[in-house]
C-alpha cells in the first residue's frame, strides 16, 4: 500500500471523507481541512506511520496544498526519520 493509499484510507475512516473526493490533486481546502482538522490528521499520521511531525503549522500549510503534497511530505518524514 502506498503512502497516498494509506492516507486516503486514514482520512476516509477517521475523518468521514468520501473516498471519491480523496484524489491526489484534491486541495486541503476543498476537503474542508482547516488548521484544527490538520492537527487531528497529523496526530493520526504520526500514529499510523510511526513518525513525529515536528514542523510548525504554518510551515506545513505552506508546503502542503493537496493530498498528493501531504503524501510526499509524509514520505520525506519517514525517510528522514528512518535515516536517523
Amino acid at each position: 500500500m502506498t503512502t497516498l493509499e494509506r492516507l486516503q484510507a486514514l482520512l476516509a475512516r477517521d475523518f468521514d471523507l468520501s473516498s471519491e473526493a480523496l484524489a491526489p490533486a484534491a486541495t486541503l481546502e476543498s476537503l474542508d481541512i482547516d488548521s484544527l482538522r490538520m492537527i487531528e490528521i497529523l496526530i493520526g499520521i504520526e500514529e499510523s506511520f510511526g513518525i513525529t511531525v515536528s514542523a510548525e503549522q504554518a510551515e506545513i500549510r505552506a508546503r502542503v496544498r493537496t493530498l498528493g503534497d501531504l503524501a510526499t511530505y509524509v514520505d520525506e518524514l519517514v525517510a528522514a526519520q528512518a535515516a536517523t
